[in-house]
């Protein structure tokens, strides 16, 4: 859709249905501090996300087009910028069933507040530490998000990082090894910054998760999702029996796990743990994106789409990612290595945020690095319960994935019907996920 100087100043982007407002006259504003010589002219608006991407916000990449002229000089200077404008769904049938305010509202705090304390603890710490020594690669502090303009309960506006070569990686493929160990390097510098900031300042850190609502595993939300899980937990028994019928005991432990699936999660999300962050809550494929060098290896990571943002165990994120992301196979050959990955980026960070109180903190390397495996035991089964929602997602193709961008006007009663069909290779996965977990003693 393209937009023109006068055009755009009768709130293009703002539709009946939806209170979000993007004009010329706000762009000027959003990018004139960074410019002050700028003029934006114009802007194209195009879809940022297809099918299968994304449910509960709607994603659109904008081209900006515009003007410099430096210390007033009549010479013109063309200037051009991409972004992503991330809005609440138009349709308030999507809004409602995905509750997408509330979850929007998790993101506007994560960029709004939770960041900039964040940033600023950073700097503080790296200066105290008095190094005097530049940062390493692997002792950088966590920054690897987009940069946001503007955050507001309607509306973010991000840096497209498709300018800076990021790419998402194949929704259906999943993350290989090499992929994996950079998430997870990233979410441990991330979590770090949770761990030693509530070392420090106890107080502020829980005016930070109290600022945070619980997007879906709160007991409060049990009624709205039961017939959802229902639909969930039924086709996950139906692919493992389908699979391994020959499986008998390991069928009646996965049903009664999942008698009782979203009142086990929502224990597992509000357990007090010594190593509660605040977690990302949607680390999957699709809010990962890379950046490679000439030789194709990973350059740098970035994590995307902070909604479900929540204050638990730093191992739901792990279990979330590693459960839904990766094959079977590769979990067999690298589940330890990955974590241990985690673990000594997570040494590393905390070493030079805590500085010589890392032992006070936790004891030893060793102690924590015991603490993680039996978080990660215990936070196992959240990994089979998420893994259930997102497979059949991730593993299916675009053509057969919801689409959120369909028109409806009626009010939600009760969460969408997803109505996303199990494949073959989503049966496998299922399978082998159901088996690894009882197998190993996790459900």
């Amino acid at each position: 859709m393209g937009v023109n100087d006068s055009e755009s100043r009768k709130d293009s982007i703002t539709s009946s249905t939806s209170s979000s407002h993007l004009d010329l006259e706000l762009l000027q504003r959003l990018f004139v501090k960074y410019e002050p010589d700028l003029t934006i002219d114009s802007y194209e608006e195009a879809q940022g996300s297809g099918r299968g991407d994304n449910y509960t916000a709607a994603l659109f990449r904008i081209a900006l087009k515009g003007h410099t002229q430096p210390d007033g000089s009549s010479k013109k200077l063309k200037w051009e910028k991409s972004i992503i404008c991330k809005r609440l769904p138009d349709c308030k049938i999507k809004r409602e069933a995905f509750k997408s305010e509330a979850l929007f509202r998790n993101e506007v705090v994560f960029y709004n507040t939770i960041m900039p304390v964040y940033v600023e603890f950073q700097r503080r710490r790296v200066e105290a530490a008095e190094t005097g020594q530049p940062e390493s690669g692997e002792n950088r502090i966590f920054q690897a998000i987009p940069q946001c303009y503007l955050a507001r309960d309607d509306l973010l506006v991000l840096e497209d990082l498709r300018v800076r070569s990021f790419t998402m990686p194949d929704r259906q493929a999943g993350l290989g090894p090499k992929q994996l160990e950079a998430v997870l390097v990233e979410l441990a510098r991330f979590h770090a910054v949770s761990l030693a900031y509530k070392r420090h300042h106890p107080v502020e850190f829980q005016k930070l998760t109290n600022a945070l609502e619980e997007g879906i595993f709160s007991q409060a939300n049990a009624e709205w999702y039961r017939k959802y899980y229902d639909v969930l937990t039924r086709n996950a028994i139906q692919m493992v029996r389908q699979t391994v019928p020959e499986k008998k005991d390991h069928l009646a432990k996965l049903e009664t796990f999942l008698s009782n699936c979203f009142g086990h999660l929502v224990e597992l999300v509000n357990r007090e743990s010594e190593l509660s962050v605040i977690c990302h809550g949607d680390c999957w494929t699709n809010n990962i994106l890379f950046r490679y060098d000439d030789e194709e290896a990973i350059a740098e990571t970035c994590l995307v789409d902070f909604q479900l943002i929540r204050h638990g165990s730093l191992a739901l994120d792990l279990a979330y990612l590693i459960y839904c992301c990766t094959d079977g196979s590769l979990r067999k050959k690298n589940l330890q290595q990955w974590l241990q990955t985690y673990h000594q980026q997570l040494v590393r960070s905390l070493r030079l945020l805590l500085g010589a109180t890392f032992d006070e903190a936790f004891g030893s390397e060793k102690r924590l690095w015991e603490l993680i495996n039996e978080e990660f035991k215990v936070c196992a089964r959240f990994g089979l319960g998420t893994a259930m929602d997102m497979l059949p997602i991730s593993t299916c193709s675009s053509e057969e994935a919801p689409d959120l961008y369909a028109s409806g006007t009626e009010t939600a009663a009760t969460p969408p019907e997803l109505n996303v069909p199990p494949n073959e290779l989503c049966r496998q996965k299922m399978t082998m996920l159901v088996l690894e977990l009882i197998d190993g003693g996790m459900l």
